[in-house]
């Protein structure tokens, strides 16, 4: 009840300053905000901007005057039925499809902008970008998927090219100088727990004396795929922060999560994969003549291994750090990273 009265309050307010702004952002949450930042910037120089949010924003670049929390969900769809802004732009897909939804009362033009650099039509659902007016890609695998959205949908979608100003952003990150050696964050949905990979890397790890931490996909605990109780009684060490900071940590382990791709754009050099199941939200993406670029660079940009290789990892990983190859970049891994992203 409190929560209902204090957004009844909030969009009063909201309508009432609503035609001071022409540029709006929906930030549903303080993980996709980080994505949006660097956008958030640029628009700041130039126009007065309105900000959306499901969670308390506190950034000190963000005037608190301009941010407008929700957090019922009869009011988190109201305020979007009824908005009245010329350019919303937002990095969470799926509009039409939920609580996000078009505006009924006024023209807006819904802008998507990119939060991974991941496939469009194998981690995303089925129609997922279809009720933007313009979506962002960030490399040639994007641009080539939406081409064939766009055409297999009938769209009138605007697809514009940019660069991922996430990665640039990450670079005004705090680097400590008393680095963890290694960092494992599996993707969820990928069977990797579930196969007892956590349990195989905790035993070979710990009698190998190499500090680490694991980092959970939030899905995997809301999905139950494990405990954080569990991963302690392994003696785990959690990494807890809001956000990854790849910047403390030598080395990073996955499976499937496309952070992959993010670690390769910062750094220009390889990550260690387990081949666990393909993480896969649309089967429909095997329609597309597009193939996903987490299949296709996969093996250029990383070191792939078995679940039955994993003590093979750990010992590449060994070998690296007795070369001093922690900090090096891979010239592979950067010609193809400038070849395909923009």
């Amino acid at each position: 009840m409190i929560n209902f009265l204090k957004d009844l309050i909030n969009f009063f307010k909201f309508k009432q300053k609503e035609t001071d702004y022409k540029i709006g952002f929906f930030s549903e949450t303080n993980f996709i905000l980080q994505y949006l930042k660097p956008y958030i910037k640029i628009r700041q120089k130039k126009d007065k901007i309105i900000i959306i949010s499901f969670q308390d924003i506190k950034e000190e670049f963000i005037d608190q005057k301009d941010v407008f929390v929700f957090k019922t969900n009869f009011f988190r769809e109201l305020v979007f039925l009824t908005l009245n802004l010329k350019f919303l732009y937002s990095s969470t897909p799926d509009i039409n499809k939920s609580i996000f939804k078009r505006s009924k009362l006024h023209k807006c033009k819904y802008i998507y902008l990119q939060h991974s650099p991941v496939s469009l039509t194998m981690i995303y659902n089925k129609k997922a970008f279809n009720e933007f007016d313009a979506v962002q890609v960030i490399s040639k695998f994007q641009y080539a998927e939406m081409l064939e959205i766009k055409e297999k949908y009938d769209l009138k979608t605007k697809i514009f090219k940019s660069k991922y100003l996430f990665v640039k952003e990450q670079f005004y990150l705090k680097k400590k100088s008393k680095r963890t050696e290694l960092l494992i964050a599996p993707s969820w949905n990928s069977s990797f727990y579930k196969l007892n990979c956590h349990k195989i890397l905790s035993k070979i790890l710990s009698n190998k004396l190499i500090d680490y931490k694991i980092r959970p996909h939030p899905m995997s605990y809301i999905k139950n795929e494990i405990t954080k109780k569990e991963l302690l009684d392994l003696n785990m060490k959690i990494d807890e922060s809001s956000f990854i900071n790849f910047f403390e940590y030598d080395f990073f382990i996955s499976d499937w999560s496309g952070l992959f791709l993010e670690y390769a754009l910062l750094f220009n050099r390889k990550s260690f994969l387990i081949n666990t199941p393909k993480k896969i939200v649309n089967e429909n993406y095997k329609q597309f003549k597009s193939s996903p670029v987490e299949i296709l660079l996969r093996n250029k940009l990383c070191k792939t291994y078995e679940i039955d290789q994993i003590e093979n990892l750990i010992n590449d990983i060994e070998k690296s750090k007795k070369e001093n190859q922690q900090t090096k970049q891979d010239i592979n891994v950067k010609e193809i990273l400038e070849k395909n992203f923009y």
